[in-house]
């Protein structure tokens, strides 16, 4: 997939675009859930909110689109998290995490300061990345569809179009049920790293990575992207880091030190030309 040329001083690689605006949000103009589907607004319409890379925004109109078509009403609580909004996020979950994890529904559990569902380091979260969504999934209500079988439809529909879903079976009572991914350009990462270092390659190449948006980490997440195995994304040009920019340039190992050193962000567009692997 092409891109556009990389913009450098926000840090972005990838952009971060708008989708569609036919795709409906889980809220009202008021930010209430579960209103008439008629007064909802565009996810595109929430500003961050409603973001995603390029290849996501577009399959997430093929799911919308899917999801409508087999009867079902599609809506989205969250799509993009930028790294502000994920570390209030984990900030609550922290703070219930150190209160002994509370029900929800015991007095010690405080609604305001607390979060009682995992949240991931911010620059950790496909969402951050522009790569994942949460579905309204008490509202699909496909017809002819049972009731506890709604997030199996939602599945059958979902997997083909390259979501997947954080859970292993579908089980609209399980914690994050609602959650999907797409991996698409860093599936590659993802099979060579683990989930967590596909999710912070993700949110380097958007400029949204919290404490690892560095040169060296935003060249190691490229590399890891075009194929090269040179371990973890950890911001250290190693050997292993200069080798594989050198042979992704078509430089000397000489000249690949020479771009390091002068972190020269202009090898950032040649390195998104490599194709994904």
């Amino acid at each position: 997939m092409s891109h556009p040329t990389p913009t450098v001083n926000n840090m972005s690689v990838i952009p971060l675009v708008p989708v569609d605006p036919s795709i409906a949000s889980s809220y009202d103009k008021a930010g209430k859930t579960g209103s008439p589907r008629a007064t909802l607004t565009p996810i595109s319409k929430l500003g961050k909110a409603g973001i995603a890379v390029p290849e996501v925004a577009h399959a997430l109109l093929n799911l919308s689109n899917a999801v409508q078509a087999a009867g079902g009403d599609f809506r989205v609580t969250e799509l993009h998290r930028d790294v502000g909004v994920q570390q209030s996020a984990r900030t609550k979950y922290d703070n219930w995490v150190r209160a002994g994890k509370p029900s929800a529904s015991s007095s010690a559990f405080d609604a305001k300061n607390m979060k009682a569902a995992f949240v991931a380091l911010p620059g950790r979260s496909f969402h951050n990345a522009g790569r994942a969504i949460d579905v309204h999934i008490g509202l699909l209500k496909f017809p002819g569809v049972p009731a506890d079988k709604q997030l199996d439809k939602l599945w059958e529909i979902a997997k083909p179009l390259g979501w997947s879903p954080i859970i292993k079976s579908a089980d609209e009572g399980a914690s994050e049920a609602w959650h999907f991914d797409y991996y698409g350009e860093i599936a590659g990462v993802l099979h060579r790293l683990g989930y967590e270092e596909a999710a912070k390659c993700g949110a380097i190449l958007v400029g949204h990575s919290g404490d690892c948006q560095t040169f060296a980490h935003t060249v190691q997440a490229l590399l890891q992207r075009a194929g090269f195995d040179i371990g973890a994304i950890d911001g250290v040009i190693g050997p292993k880091t200069l080798n594989a920019l050198a042979v992704a340039l078509g430089v000397t190992p000489d000249e690949a030190k020479n771009v390091v050193s002068a972190k020269d962000e202009s090898v950032y567009a040649k390195l998104l030309t490599l194709p994904a692997k």
